[in-house]
């Protein structure tokens, strides 16, 4: 009977492809929707085609992300923050590709709530992309515990989210249905919170953590581009649905590496601001 041969030990898989492989998926990304874009396609059949291959790519995304989770559990046996940290990071990106799903509108539904708003479907998104984000919010929260002094956590939170406030309440077109107006609204404070998140993660892990910084902050700049191009800004679709997606998809592939950033550091010298 022949042997088995021995398995090479879990922990050992090196994380390089769970770098490469994202970088490779925002080249299609770009590639596709510069394409789709050039070709001028808005809807029909073809909107179906390039819909199903975001949602493919954004897929991909989120295995890549159960690849790092699992990787992560693997060598960090004794370490329940790293495991914790995964598991936001990876749930968070998932059901923000629910949101996705709305946002690509193939059933072409406009002005749903009311006259004003075209593109009102984006708003049911937010019951997605609302609880995904405050997952990645709370797994960089995580992450950077210990790391970062409690004042400058609420100091920048607090900011951020009248910061967010201010924009949302500049954008807002009068007459906006009420459902529209408070959900997005909400989400538009949520959002902001992204941009602390960078800052968190630049000063706990330093010039390590710059790309997973961008992400954080990518976040916020690709809504930011939603509301007042393409939420409450008229004369810009489809031209920012494939720029915001481009911005998005990036965003998504560096914030999945936080697991990473923070399992390869917890075992140096913490850095403490």
């Amino acid at each position: 009977m022949a042997q088995r041969q021995p398995q090479p030990p879990l922990g050992s898989t090196s994380p390089t492809s769970y770098h490469r492989l994202p970088w490779a998926l925002c080249t299609a990304i770009i590639l596709l929707q510069c394409g789709f874009w050039a070709a001028g396609v808005s809807g029909g059949l073809w909107k179906a085609v390039l819909a199903a291959l975001e949602m493919a790519l954004l897929g991909g995304l989120l295995w890549n992300g159960w690849r790092i989770r699992r990787w992560v559990y693997r060598t960090s046996s004794a370490q329940a923050r790293s495991r914790s940290v995964a598991d936001l990071a990876v749930l968070g990106v998932g059901v923000c590709l629910l949101g996705d799903a709305v946002n690509r509108n193939v059933p072409a539904r406009f002005y749903s709530y009311d006259t004003v708003v075209q593109h009102s479907y984006l708003a049911d998104s937010v019951w997605f992309f609302f609880p995904g984000y405050a997952l990645l919010i709370a797994a960089v929260w995580l992450a950077t515990a210990g790391r970062v002094s409690p004042v400058w956590r609420a100091l920048s939170l607090a900011v951020a989210a009248a910061g967010g406030g201010f924009a949302f309440s500049q954008v807002l077109l009068p007459g906006t249905a009420a459902y529209i107006a408070w959900v997005t609204g909400a989400y538009s404070v949520l959002i902001a919170l992204m941009l602390p998140c960078a800052l968190w993660i630049w000063l706990a892990f330093g010039r390590s953590g710059r790309w997973v910084a961008l992400g954080a902050a990518l976040a916020t700049a690709a809504d930011g581009l939603i509301g007042q191009f393409w939420l409450y800004g008229n004369g810009y679709y489809p031209g920012i649905a494939y720029a915001n997606f481009m911005l998005y998809f990036v965003s998504q592939a560096l914030l999945q590496q936080l697991p990473l950033l923070a399992q390869n550091s917890y075992s140096s010298t913490p850095r403490r601001v």
